[in-house]
Parts: structure tokens; sequence; C-alpha cells
């Protein structure tokens, strides 16, 4: 598996790239959380994707190593940054078209994406995605609030969280904390993520939010999934998207958190290259 760097507007993109360069395209887009960044999300898909498709998973700008130059003030801000980092991305890569898959914040972007460049991608899968209108939930307030409160303690409880049943991590979980800690109290990081939910959750959450006219425009083949015990993001954005997008259908994952690619992953996987494929069609 290749990790690159690649200049996208005024900073550079940390991806990591997997598969044959003439295959089909996919872009992944991770989601958000403390010390979050593509290969925390994507370890177990990347490598069942990359004998069937091109995938190119990129550290969403303020995440991981792909750090913004100058950060802005407030959620909306940053995803105006997001979309065109997609876009430059894939221009700097070549592709002209991809298949598209976003997680929890990155199913946020994903439908920005489709919204604002429809013409650049095929299919889109959503796990878990922000992008409906909801009352904050206490994970997400937690997770998108964290530097209220920063201890290695509360970032055990989120990683915890992801999981219906945390005891699949075993001991990693411990040590998993500990490594993402050191990394989210690095001072660059601290002020890009504080810069993106500084206006509060509930802001951030309406920031992503799409109007029925602006879904009910995406004319992309959509598969919405989601985690019936997911303590992020409520089942019901699920149902609102699975509604609005014409083209839009829906799977619940039973007994599993927001991980679903991590907690679901040989079912996950397998649901991916099903739809890619056309099979769900």
């Amino acid at each position: 598996m290749q990790m690159s760097s690649i200049k996208t507007g005024s900073f550079n993109t940390s991806f990591h790239e997997v598969g044959e360069e003439n295959a089909t395209a996919i872009l992944l887009l991770h989601g958000s959380g403390p010390g979050a960044n593509a290969m925390s999300n994507w370890q177990f898909a990347l490598p069942f994707l990359a004998p069937h498709y091109h995938c190119i998973a990129p550290d969403i700008a303020g995440f991981g190593l792909s750090q913004h130059n100058n950060p802005p003030n407030g959620t909306k801000a940053w995803i105006d940054i997001w979309v065109q980092q997609q876009i430059d991305l894939l221009d700097a890569k070549g592709i002209e078209h991809a298949h598209i898959i976003g997680n929890s914040m990155g199913g946020g972007v994903t439908l920005h994406l489709l919204n604002r460049h429809p013409d650049r991608f095929k299919k889109a899968l959503l796990m878990g995605p922000v992008g409906a209108p909801f009352k904050p939930t206490e994970g997400l307030t937690k997770g998108w609030e964290f530097y209220n409160d920063p201890s290695e303690e509360n970032l055990l409880f989120l990683i915890q969280k992801f999981l219906h049943n945390p005891s699949l991590l075993g001991d990693d979980v411990q040590k998993i904390a500990a490594e993402r800690y050191l990394n989210v109290m690095q001072d660059k990081v601290r002020k890009q993520f504080v810069a993106m939910f500084s206006g509060g959750t509930k802001d951030a959450i309406d920031a992503f939010v799409l109007s029925d006219a602006e879904l009910a425009s995406i004319p992309h083949s959509m598969l919405v999934t989601h985690a019936r015990e997911d303590y992020f993001i409520p089942l019901n954005n699920a149902y609102h998207l699975a509604e609005k997008v014409p083209n839009a259908q829906l799977h619940v994952f039973h007994h599993c958190g927001h991980w679903i690619q991590i907690e679901q992953k040989n079912a996950f996987n397998q649901l991916v290259k099903f739809f890619f494929d056309g099979q769900l069609d």
C-alpha cells in the first residue's frame, strides 16, 4: 500500500493509494473525530478493494498528515475547503470520474461533492453520514467539542463508543487511545480541529445539511448504509437521505456501532463490491 503526498491548492494532501491505475477509481473519504485519518477508517477496506479498483483515500484537510496552512473558522468554510481538496486531488491524479465512499463527516462532504460537481462522480456509498437535519447527539457533541475537556480518558471513551462491541479491539483500544492522544494534543492539530467546529456541534450539523430540493437533484445511484446502534449519528439520517435522493437505497447493519467498516468489515466490504459492480441495481 503506497502513501503519497500531492499539491492540492495551497497545501499538500497525503493519501493512500492501492490498485491498478487503469482500474475503476474509488475516492474514499474518512470521518472526523479527534485523531481521525484515512488509515484509521480504511485499514480493512483498502486491501479488500485493491485487486478490483484503483482506490484513493486521502487524509481530509486538517486531519492526519494533510495539514492546512491557513485554517478558517467555522464548518461551512471548511466544507468548501474539503470539497475543493477532493476535486484538486482527482485533477492532480488525472482521474476524470470516480465512485465515492463517504463515512460520517466524509459522507457529508460526499453529498456536497455530488451537489456541486455531479459530473465527476459515478456511484456513491454513504456510511452513517451527516447531511440531514438532526439534533446534536451526546456522541457527536463529545467528539466535535472534545477540546472543551481534552483527556486521554475522554478519547478512550469515544473510541470505545465507535463500536457496539468494543471488545473486538481487545487490549488494542488502550494503545489506540494513547497514540491518538499524543497526536491530537499537538498544537497545530488542536488549532485546526477547534477551528472546524468553532460554532459548536449544532452549527456544524446545520452547515452540512442540503435542502430537500438539493437532495432531489442528485442523480447518482446511491447506497446509504447505517448502523442501528450508532451512538454518534442517528439512524433517521439514513432514512431521510434514502427518501429524498431519487436513486438511493438503504442497508441497515444490526449489532453494530458507528465503525461499520471495522465492526462488520466482511459484510461491508462485500456490500461495497456488490454495489459498485452493479449487483444491487
